[in-house]
């Protein structure tokens, strides 16, 4: 009787360990990851709109993008976790495809090759915004149709059944639109397709030159439709809004300044050795060998496991095709070489016309279909390494990298997550309410924020998340990102903005903004009062310019903590020290000095304590106005060897002379023991 493994069939076989190794190397944390970048304005749209909203989002430069995520979130809604599974499963299954692929070109006598290059392709390191998985949803689709595209042309070449030749034609078509629809500058993807076409017709024994190129012509024309039916409707029918994804004006600059080919020229270097080498070493220098010791014990173990199922794998692959497999002849490494390069400088090319190119990790996402080519030319080195047992190491040392890197990368990201929840967690326990109007700035601790909705998306979700029937959507609470143009904008009382994008139109004022800051991931978020502002070393430095403008009175102060949605922000985090902190700085607000102390007893009595010797302040001056000088003498031994930090209490404690009325002795004990 046939056991399941000699049932299976080395191309599902291989197929199942591409999945599994994939799901090793994405999966592990997946469930720890919330709404990152892009996502915040994305899913603020869909709770006061409904999706149809899509078409207003991304009509401007991809429409069809709005085709993928309309019936995605109407599956999904907001739960982040259904989105980081599908697109996993696109990603793991492109990898398939690429695998089916090299197989339909060389056969099985290069299945080692075929599944060493499905396999790097879909846990490749390069491609770091795997987390990211709502916004990026129509990447890793847009790959998925693309690879599935290329294979069921290569099947459709093999194929000599006339009715099947015709379904996979029109397949592949259909699906090549599908993959430009999401993402027009996957177009390279058709230098791989018409390589892999030129090989197969390349092939024929006894036919001269001519007679090859008609042949090669001839299988191509159905695939032209592909390229040529987009760039028909992209430069003749459709006018982009986004000066980034408009062809014409982009390729118009080579005409205005000739010498920006030279720039193209050594992007485009750079970006093939960043592609096939840079990949596999700078990532995982960068996310994997900055993590904590826990973290990176666990990603080893991981890696171990990836590589164990590996080793499994390569034996039962080669008793199954032990008889048929071989090393790659001159002619096949001359196919392998031809494809490769001209994929990789496909993938490129459209990318680096628009003036974009390749930087590990924050542009990670223009490897993607050069990688395809990467992975081939990388795999084709170790397929000529001579000693079997060589090659199985290089391929366990580069799934152990990829493999590190994937887990480095999500813990980042999960950090960044958990970060983003617990600071508007903290706000939710300081403000009952914001009033409409004010621009938010805001810093997160070590992330960066480089767009205005990564702080808007989730104020608006938390403070006015009812639904809307206007277009463009009203974003309630403007915010902007504390660069150095907001920074002289607030300073210099630089007025209004409105700008309008995606569909969600703001009006920033800058002489009416709230400075929200925490400045480590252990510390409390703080609410700056201009008037007062309370700030400790390591604050950056605009921060520390932009907080005598920040409007504390737009913090309404009456009611009770607003609801935060957990399915977005989580579950609420343990009531700890900066929950009492952020009540007490609520009612330090409504000018009630007895519940603060009364907080802080409590948080005391249950064993909390700040991190930050600054939280102190609010306490301090709860003391100050009771006239309380022991406890304010207790409290300024914790601050007053550090200089910055007895500077900003003493400037508090000044401040707060001049609004409340304190005894003598307390403002003898200021003046002398803690202004002196």
């Amino acid at each position: 009787m046939k056991t399941l493994k000699d049932r299976i069939s080395p191309f599902w076989f291989g197929a199942l360990l591409i999945i599994v190794i994939a799901g090793i190397a994405y999966l592990p944390l997946v469930s720890q990851l919330g709404y990152l970048n892009d996502d915040w304005y994305l899913m603020y749209d869909m709770q006061v709109k409904d999706v149809s909203f899509f078409n207003e989002i991304f009509g401007i430069d991809r429409p069809g993008r709005a085709l993928a995520m309309i019936p995605l979130f109407s599956l999904f809604g907001f739960n982040p976790l259904w989105f980081h599974l599908s697109a996993f499963l696109f990603r793991a299954f492109g990898g398939v495809f690429v695998y089916w692929t090299m197989r339909m070109l060389w056969g099985e006598r290069r299945n080692f090759f075929a599944l060493v290059t499905g396999l790097l392709f879909a846990i490749y390191p390069g491609f770091l915004s795997m987390p990211n998985a709502i916004d990026y949803q129509s990447h890793i689709l847009g790959l998925f149709l693309a690879t599935l595209s290329v294979a069921l042309t290569v099947k459709a070449i093999l194929t000599t059944d006339r009715t099947q030749k015709i379904l996979l034609i029109v397949g592949s078509i259909f699906t090549g639109w599908g993959y430009l629809s999401q993402m027009e500058y996957f177009i390279g993807i058709e230098a791989f397709r018409f390589a892999a076409i030129m090989v197969l017709m390349w092939r024929a024994q006894g036919e001269t030159f001519r007679q090859k190129i008609t042949k090669i012509i001839i299988a191509s024309l159905p695939f032209l439709l592909i390229a040529a039916g987009f760039l028909v409707w992209r430069l003749f029918f459709f006018e982009s809004e986004r000066k980034a994804t408009d062809v014409s004006l982009q390729v118009m600059q080579i005409f205005t300044d000739p010498l920006i080919v030279l720039w193209w020229l050594n992007f485009l270097i750079q970006d093939f050795f960043t592609v096939t080498l840079a990949a596999w070493n700078l990532p995982v220098y960068q996310l994997a060998f900055t993590m904590r010791l826990k973290d990176m014990a666990t990603a080893i173990m991981w890696a171990s496991l990836a590589v164990a199922a590996l080793l499994y794998g390569l034996r039962w692959a080669e008793e199954k095709a032990r008889e048929t497999e071989s090393s790659s002849s001159t002619g096949t490494m001359r196919e392998t070489l031809f494809i490769s390069i001209l994929s990789i400088a496909g993938g490129l090319i459209p990318v680096i016309l628009v003036n974009r190119h390749v930087i590990l990790p924050d542009y990670s996402r223009y490897t993607l279909i050069a990688s395809i080519g990467a992975v081939m030319l990388l795999a084709l080195l170790v397929e000529n390494i001579s000693k079997r047992n060589v090659q199985v190491t290089v391929i366990g040392i580069l799934i152990a990298v990829a493999v590190l890197t994937h887990y480095g990368n999500t813990i980042r990201y999960v950090d960044e997550t958990q970060a983003t929840r617990n600071f508007w967690w903290q706000v939710a326990w300081r403000a009952p309410h914001i009033e409409e109007g004010v621009t938010l700035l805001a810093m997160y601790p070590n992330s960066p924020l480089s767009e205005d909705y990564f702080i808007w998306g989730p104020a608006n979700l938390i403070y006015y998340p009812q639904q809307q029937s206007n277009n463009p959507v009203v974003v309630k609470l403007p915010a902007a990102v504390l660069d150095g143009n907001t920074v002289t904008q607030v300073t210099t009382n630089g007025g209004v903005e409105t700008p309008l994008r995606r569909g969600n139109y703001l009006e920033r004022d800058f002489g009416n903004v709230l400075v929200m800051v925490q400045s480590s991931p252990n510390s409390c978020v703080r609410f700056i009062n201009g008037a007062s502002p309370e700030l400790n070393a390591f604050d950056d430095g605009r921060v520390t310019m932009v907080a005598p403008y920040s409007k504390l009175d737009e913090v309404v102060t009456d009611g009770e903590i607003p609801t935060v949605p957990e399915h977005v922000f989580g579950s609420e985090p343990e009531r700890g020290w900066c929950f009492y902190y952020q009540q007490a700085d609520l009612v330090r607000q409504r000018g009630d000095w007895d519940a603060v102390t009364n907080l802080l007893d409590e948080a005391l009595n249950k064993g909390y304590y700040p991190n930050d010797p600054l939280e102190w302040i609010p306490f301090m001056q709860a003391y100050a106005v009771q006239g309380n000088v022991e406890e304010i003498r207790e409290m300024t031994k914790l601050i007053v060897l550090d200089k910055y930090l007895r500077l900003q209490v003493c400037n508090n404690m000044k401040y707060l002379a001049e609004s409340e009325t304190l005894s003598s002795e307390v403002n003898e004990f200021i003046t002398k023991k803690i202004c002196e």
